[in-house]
Parts: C-alpha cells; structure tokens; sequence
C-alpha cells in the first residue's frame, strides 16, 4: 500500500491547511486513486464502501481547480453543480466544502438549495451566482426551468453523488431535463456504493471516456477497525438486553440504534424514558430542519443516543410507488413526493459513531451494509452489534456468507457472549416498563413529536438564521411522557448488578457513590461522639418486668 501524503498531491496551500485542521494525516484508499486522476480532468465512476472517504475525493481536486481558474477569470458563476438524493446529505456536502474553503472563503462561494426552504426564498443566493451549488436533481431542475440558476455556458464539473440512488429516489425525470440544459464538455464524477442498473445507465448519460474505480476491498471495514456481533434472543430478551447495556454503561459512546419502522422507534424511546435515559427520534416523518439539526447535534456530542428508523418501503421505493410518485409531481403536488427522500443508513455522515445498535434486524443485505457504514468511518474504530429472532436465522446466514471475505473471521458475525441468566434480576422492571408503554401511548407520542418538531421547523427557518449562537438550546431528546413514568425504574439498586458486571458496569458512577458512602460514615462517627455515653437516653434505657408481664420504665429514663 502506498503511503502518499496529500502534501504530494501538488494542492493549493490553503486546501492543505484545511485539510489538516480535519486531521486527516493521509488519503484514503478511494482518494489517493482518484485525486491524481480528478485534477487531469478525466470523468470518473468510482465505487467504494460506505464512510471510505468518496465525498473528499471529489471536492478536493474540484476545489483545487477553482482555486487554479480564480487566478485567469475574475467572471463570477456557477462553475460546480453537485446533485444529492436527499437534503440531509446536501448540508453535509456543503459543510465539507466549507470546512475545506476555510482558508479560501473570499474565492469560492457555495450554496446548498436542497429544499430546505421555499424555492423563492433561494433565489437572492442564486443570484449572487455562487461558484458550487449543492442540490436534489428536482431542485436543481425547478430552479433552471425558472431561469434562476444558469449553467448552460459555466459548468466546468458535475458531480452525482450516492449515484445508486438518484433513480430510484424518483428523480428520473428530473435527471433528464437536466441533463439536457448542461453545456457538451464538463467534467463528471459518478460517486457510489454500488454499481446497479441505475448507476449504468447515469454512466450513458453523463459519462464521457470515464476511469472506472472499482476498488478491491471489503464492503465493510475489516475486523481491526469493525468489530460485529450477534445476539439470539427474541422480542422481550431485546428489550431487557438494551436496557442492561444502556443502564449499566456497558455500551459507550455515541450510539445509534436501528428499528424498521416508525411505531417501534416510538416505542423504543418511550421504553427507554422509563429508565431516565434521554434519546432521540430519526425518521421519515419528521420535517427536514428537524432531522438535519438532530444530526448536526449528534455529531457534536450533544446526544449519545438515535433511534433511527431504516424504513425500507421509503429507502427504496418500488417502479409503482416511483409512477405514483411522478403523476403526483405533475399535477402539481410535488411536496407529497419530497417525502421519500429519506435514508438514514445511506449517505448521511453521522461523526465518531462508537456503535451501531440493529434492535431490528435489517431486512437485506444491503440494509446491513448501510447501517454498519455508520460506524468506523474513516481510521476510527467501531462496533456492530445485531439482535437476532429465531426467525431471521436465515437471513444472517446471508449476511454472513455475503461478508465472508478473504478469510473465515474476517466479517463474520461473532456470537456476543451474555449470561442472560446473569440479567434475570432486571426481567421484572423491564416489564413494568413495557407494560407502560401502550398502543396509546406510542400514538400520543408520535402526534406530540410531530406537532412539536413541526413548530421547531419554524423556529430553525427564522429565528436561528439572525440568532446562531442559541442553535444549540433546541434540543430533540426530551422526554415526550405519554406514558405513566415510575420514578423507581430510574436507579439501579446494587443488589441487581451482577457479580461479574460490577467492575465495569459505570465505574465512575461507582467510585463517586463509594465516596459518598465514605463521606457518610464519617459523618455518623462525628455525630456519635458528641454524645457521651451518661448523655445518650438510648444507653441509659433500661426497663423491668412486673408481676403481671408489664414492663415498667424506670424513672430515671422516664425522666431523660
């Protein structure tokens, strides 16, 4: 393996020193191959797994030849035009690019117009013609049919990333009246994690002589960086088994735990309230402010744990629902088509994930792919830990054998070894919880959210663009309550931690009970010898029996 640096590279001073404010020591795999390549100019179809490093392998030799051209042309325009499937991945697109530009600001401008807000409300961005524009294909398309972004005569790149699912998004159509408005010359780059139908037929369309870059490695990390897991346990055993590793600290980090719908997600936060231990939501219902400021949040350390829905139906949309979906959008009804634009384990980049939690087992390969992505991106380490019924047996099975690699231990699911029987202690509040949580429950839950994250939306759209500094206050994980909460569910008596849990089961809140208990102690000694032994009306209480079996007090302790 190479061991090039980016300082070879022949980058612009300033890229390198944003690079290196990132901490990123050396290129990865995908961008070592494909920079040299980008900054010749050669149109490019890379492949890579999920959290290699695809998205600074395009916006690094993009944001060199804009600083290189910024040195002959002083005209400015619209030059870059990156298209995302979804609005979540547009605003970290875009947050890249600024971190990388941090040091070249007044040279390259940027613009993310992925539906975030009304499309009126981003033509004055437009207008200051920004050099990159970030967007989905349907934004971008609805904005040059307005003759409010022109790129006819510009573009000198174009980029389409997480390829696989432009198409199967619903934006087919989008794509091909786009296509159609582009200059003949312009660069391309075809960015995903798989190469389908789809992505074949994107390569006809946009490609021109292309370098294919499929590289040859693991869909996922190998097992020094990604360790993975499995547990057999069926439906109650998951719950007891999540709280055990929540409660006791056995699971640290932030985390992200997977359910395959929305009413589970609920469920899952109300069970989780019942221990005191804050989450937040992440699905396809929430407005798109909501979910890109819980994401935001998450990376910066506010939240420890997401219960993300991976919504399969949503994810991946079937050729009827994707009809359906475009009859809608020419009647006029495009909001109601922005809806499927949501993948939480595709594209999106949650930051320093220490473990990815499949409460729900995932149901395709894929699935599994994408949501283990989350974790040990980049050099950093990360775990894998997957609930598994009797029934899904079969399925991991494929998993396994679809991630067999190289070797037999390479991306295997290894058996997580829990004593179940150690964790019987904790069955019963485990129950009084679930018992809590009600069909009911979970709908009043999922109305309150909803109604709250819809007025948070506003808030995000007006009050934080003139207030930044108060973007933090609004947060996503308190508890919703439509359930009875017991306040005794909230500690963990010591009696219940097993034996051989004790040693890491929340040392710190251990040591600091110990000192307590210390303190306490001490206190009590203090307090017993301030009384002397004459003084104490307990020592000198002595009492005798009667003739007829009554105790007489003795006047001398009746009086004291």
């Amino acid at each position: 393996m190479s061991s090039l640096r980016f300082h070879e590279l022949g980058l612009d001073d300033r890229l390198l020193r944003a690079i290196a404010d990132l901490g990123w020591a050396k290129p990865t795999l995908i961008q070592e191959k494909a920079i040299p390549l980008a900054l010749d100019g050669k149109d490019l179809l890379a492949r890579a797994r999920t959290g290699s490093g695809k998205t600074a392998a395009y916006l690094i030799p993009i944001i060199q030849n804009l600083l290189q051209s910024k040195m002959s042309i002083s005209e400015q325009a619209v030059r870059v035009l990156i298209l995302v499937p979804t609005k979540e991945l547009g605003q970290q697109v875009q947050q890249m690019i600024r971190q990388l530009i941090s040091y070249c600001t007044r040279d390259i401008r940027v613009a993310d117009i992925s539906g975030r807000v009304d499309v009126s409300a981003q033509k004055p961005i437009l207008m200051e013609k920004p050099d990159i524009v970030v967007g989905t294909p349907s934004r971008v398309w609805c904005h040059i049919n307005q003759q409010t972004l022109c790129v006819r005569d510009t573009l000198q790149a174009l980029v389409i990333d997480e390829a696989d699912l432009i198409f199967s998004f619903g934006f087919e159509e989008d794509m091909k009246n786009l296509l159609c408005q582009l200059p003949k010359i312009f660069q391309s780059f075809l960015m995903s994690a798989t190469f389908n139908e789809d992505v074949k037929a994107l390569k006809e369309l946009v490609l021109h002589n292309p370098v294919i870059l499929k590289l040859e490695e693991s869909q996922l990390p190998d097992s020094a960086q990604l360790t993975q897991y499995q547990i057999q346990c069926e439906e109650e055993d998951k719950f007891l088994l999540l709280y055990t590793l929540l409660k006791l600290s056995l699971v640290r980090g932030k985390t992200i735990i997977f359910v395959n719908d929305v009413d589970r997600s609920y469920r899952l936060k109300l069970f989780l309230e019942q221990f005191s231990i804050p989450a937040c939501v992440l699905n396809s219902e929430l407005p798109v402010l909501s979910r890109c400021h819980i994401i935001g949040q998450f990376n910066q350390g506010l939240y420890d744990y997401i219960v993300a829905t991976d919504e399969h139906s949503l994810s991946l949309p079937t050729e009827q629902e994707n009809k359906e979906a475009k009859k809608k959008k020419k009647r006029g009804k495009s909001e109601k088509v922005q809806s499927s634009e949501y993948g939480v384990s595709r594209g999106i980049d949650f930051q320093n994930v220490s473990t990815v939690l499949n409460f729900d087992f995932p149901q395709s390969v894929d699935s599994y792919i994408h949501r283990a992505g989350r974790t040990a991106r980049a050099n950093n380490p990360g775990v894998a830990l997957t609930f598994v019924a009797h029934t899904e047996l079969p399925i991991l099975g494929e998993i396994e054998e679809a991630l067999g690699g190289d070797g037999p231990e390479q991306c295997a699911l290894k058996p997580y070894r829990f004593r179940m029987e150690e964790v019987e202690g904790f069955r019963y509040r485990c129950r009084d919880a679930m018992r809590s949580v009600t069909k009911q429950a979970i709908k009043e839950a999922r109305l309150k959210e909803i109604k709250e994250e819809l007025l948070n939306s506003e808030k995000l759209k007006t009050y934080f663009e003139d207030n930044p500094r108060d973007f933090n206050l609004l947060r996503h994980d308190k508890p919703l309550h439509p359930a009875v909460v017991k306040p005794h569910l909230k500690n963990v008596p010591d009696y219940l931690i097993p034996p051989s849990l004790r040693s890491i089961a929340d040392p710190y809140h251990r040591m600091k009970k110990r000192r307590k208990l210390r303190t306490g102690v001490s206190r009590i000694q203090e307090a017993r010898s301030k009384f002397s032994k004459s003084k104490n009306p307990l020592r000198t209480f002595k009492y005798t029996r009667g003739k007829k079996g009554q105790s007489n007090v003795r006047k001398s302790a009746a009086k004291s």
